[in-house]
């Protein structure tokens, strides 16, 4: 499965100052850092990079959103599904 950091990892690799990106996106300067402490980016900030970078904004969304979720059986349920969404 994808993850947030990677597409962090992706933005910063085309336009590597975090500050930069925050800019762009109209976002705190210190959210991109924070997002990088906790591991995972909001779903919003995730389809706003998306959609910088011309990804599925939808895709990322939907990641962003799993990864933020608590860990419960559903939720394992749920990425377990999410390689199906991405086939369609």
């Amino acid at each position: 499965m994808q993850t947030t950091m990677q597409l962090l990892d992706k933005a910063l690799a085309i336009k590597p100052s975090a500050y930069a990106w925050c800019n762009d996106l109209g976002l705190s300067k210190s959210t991109l850092a924070v997002a990088k402490h906790r591991g995972r980016l909001a779903p919003a900030v995730a389809g706003g990079l998306a959609m910088k970078l011309g990804e599925d904004v939808q895709e990322w969304i939907a990641i962003a959103a799993l990864e933020a979720e608590p860990d419960s059986v559903l939720l394992q349920q749920l990425k377990n599904c999410q390689i199906s969404w991405r086939k369609r």
